[in-house]
């Protein structure tokens, strides 16, 4: 026994005294059972890390003289023993802190104690401890074994080692909460979690983890999102989207919304092509909300009804009979939908070919069919509508999906706003137009705002923003008299390209005003757009490439080259050759006007309408 032991070994309070391993072995009282190996070599590898973060507890049990009996710490005890073995330290040599119990009832309240009453470490420490044994190849199985934790504890705790140093500094000084800490683990970069946090460290207000993790996750979609169930959260996976799951909150979030949207396009694309198929004449995928205004100034159509043979109809009117009194089974229940569906009857060949359906996504994530309607204009007997001129093909609006229509519609308007942002009086007159109250409030031909929203589609493969809309960098410098002054030097000239620019860029689509500024600039948005499969002629469906390659490439120069039989990303990528490959055209062997059609073809949606023509901008 030492000195110090012998010295402390009557005393009646508790001390705390370094003893030497030697002298130390796990007292009966010390009930826990004997720990597996594994788990005894983590705790080793955590106390080689951070050193021994609890002391021992021990007493001197006069059954063994001269030993010290640990009541609380055993896997400890162990764990320090088996390091002191790896490091070819004596174990007389090796002293450790133990907390001496002064008599047999303390030593045994500390025992009982020792689950409920150990010392928590500070979060912080919890992380780094947790983060460096992860390091070193231990899974949170072993670790929780190590700490006496669950492994739901240490995931999270491992989800907090992940983030920037900046923010485990501020956990660690009592900055932010731990709730805080966790928000900041949805963060998609160590950037965005940094600006998160100067936020909070200098603001009073809305500073809650939910606030916090609410600002971090704007962009995120989750589980139960229409989008989600329709594709499946697999399927998003395989497609190489992110998932961030928030082991805070239980929450499950989807960090990529263009995979998602592009699956769910093809899912869509797939759908339309499906029922353009069964002879319709149009398929529009539409957003949900919006199918009540598409159907507006259109006739619904109905099917036929038939009369069902005698037999059918008998059994069809039983089964609805005992229906009403009695559970059917389910293969009568399939038998009457079929019965019914059947008395429903079916749409003529007549409405097909003059009708279409809308396309949707439903709540509960599956493609619901909204129509059919026709328009007044496709009535049988109705005049037929005058054929675009210039050799153009004219795609069917309502065949293309949502997303296509939006970015058709941003390229047809950077092409007028490129024409505009070199027209100063024009751009001027129109700002004094707008600011002298000329039209009524809510209308804008200029989306004024010091503000600088994006321009560009969605799906920019083939687009290039022009230089004179490219945005600025943005100055450093603070807005002082010196500066202005510095700008008022440059002139006036300079001044109004500077507004011209900027005005052209705020240019907006506004219903008659854009289409009449088009005429007078007569925009080509060839020059900064060209088909391409991934940008438009992969978005569009299948019976659009057909009418396309027909339309631009005669019968005669197709000789070798197979097009019809082709799957439609196969179709999508001939089309772009045609479009963008000088090399392809010439072994087309295409005259000097076939590529000129080629060159000069748009979609109708990059259109303007004429002036005093009804349509959409």
């Amino acid at each position: 026994m030492s000195q110090t032991a012998k010295a402390t070994a009557h005393d009646d309070s508790p001390v705390t005294v370094l003893t030497p391993l030697s002298d130390c072995y796990v007292h009966a009282l010390n009930t826990r059972t004997e720990p597996p190996s594994a788990e005894i070599e983590t705790l080793a590898e955590s106390i080689a890390d951070l050193g021994l973060l609890q002391n021992l507890a021990g007493w001197f049990d006069p059954a063994e003289p001269g030993k010290v009996g640990i009541v609380a710490g055993g896997r400890r005890l162990r764990a320090m023993i088996l390091l002191a073995t790896r490091e070819g330290r004596s174990p007389d040599e090796t002293r450790v802190p133990v907390k001496l119990a002064p008599d047999e009832d303390t030593a045994r309240i500390w025992a009982s104690a020792e689950n409920t009453a150990r010392a928590a470490l500070h979060p912080a420490d919890e992380v780094r401890a947790y983060g460096r044994m992860a390091a070193k190849g231990a899974d949170p199985n072993a670790i929780a074994r190590a700490f006496a934790v669950s492994e739901r504890h240490v995931r999270q705790r491992l989800k907090l080692a992940q983030l920037p140093q900046p923010v485990l500094g501020a956990l660690r000084e009592g900055k932010i909460s731990l709730d805080q800490a966790g928000a900041f683990t949805v963060a998609t970069s160590a950037e965005a979690a940094e600006s998160e946090l100067q936020r909070v460290l200098t603001s009073q207000w809305g500073n809650g983890a939910a606030e916090i993790r609410r600002r971090l996750s704007q962009a995120s979609i989750e589980l139960h999102d229409r989008r989600v169930k329709l594709v499946g959260i697999d399927a998003y996976r395989a497609a190489g989207g992110t998932v961030l799951e928030d082991l805070f909150t239980d929450q499950v979030q989807l960090l990529d919304e263009a995979i998602l949207d592009e699956l769910v396009e093809r899912r869509l694309s797939d759908a339309v092509d499906f029922n353009l198929a069964r002879g319709w004449k149009w398929v529009e995928a539409i957003e949900d909300l919006d199918r009540f205004d598409a159907q507006r100034n259109m006739e619904r159509i109905w099917p036929q009804p038939i009369e069902l043979p005698e037999a059918d109809a008998l059994e069809l009117a039983e089964l609805r009979d005992r229906a009403g009194e009695e559970e059917l089974t389910d293969a009568e229940i399939e038998r009457m939908d079929e019965l019914e569906e059947r008395e429903a009857g079916d749409y003529s060949d007549e409405d097909r070919t003059t009708s279409g359906l809308f396309l949707y996504v439903g709540r509960n994530g599956k493609i619901e069919m909204h129509g059919p309607y026709r328009r007044r204009e496709d009535a049988p007997g109705a005049a037929e509508a005058g054929e675009s001129g210039g050799g153009a093909v004219k795609v069917e609006a309502k065949a293309l999906p949502n997303n296509l229509l939006e970015d058709l519609a941003k390229i047809r308007l950077a092409a007028l706003q490129r024409r505009a942002a070199a027209q100063t009086e024009l751009m001027l007159d129109l700002l004094a137009w707008q600011l002298s109250g000329g039209m009524r409030p809510y209308e804008r031909v200029l989306g004024i705002s010091v503000d600088r929203p994006s321009i560009a589609p969605e799906k920019t493969e083939g687009f290039e923003l022009p230089a004179s809309l490219v945005d600025p960098e943005p100055s450093a410098e603070s807005a002082t008299p010196e500066r202005f002054a510095e700008f008022r030097a440059l002139g006036k000239k300079h001044r109004n390209e500077v507004l011209t620019r900027a005005l052209g860029r705020m240019l907006m689509p506004h219903s008659d005003i854009a289409p009449w500024i088009a005429a007078q600039l007569t925009p080509d948005p060839r020059q900064i757009w060209t088909p391409t499969a991934a940008g438009y002629l992969g978005r569009v469906p299948v019976p659009v490439l057909d009418r396309l390659w027909a339309e631009l490439v005669p019968e005669d120069r197709r000789e070798g080259l197979e097009f019809d039989g082709k799957k439609k990303g196969e179709k999508a990528k001939i089309l772009e050759r045609l479009f963008n490959e000088a090399d392809f055209r010439e072994a087309l062997g295409l005259s000097r006007d076939m590529n000129t059609r080629i060159d000069a073809w748009l979609p109708e949606q990059l259109q303007w309408p004429s002036v005093g023509e009804e349509g959409d901008a």
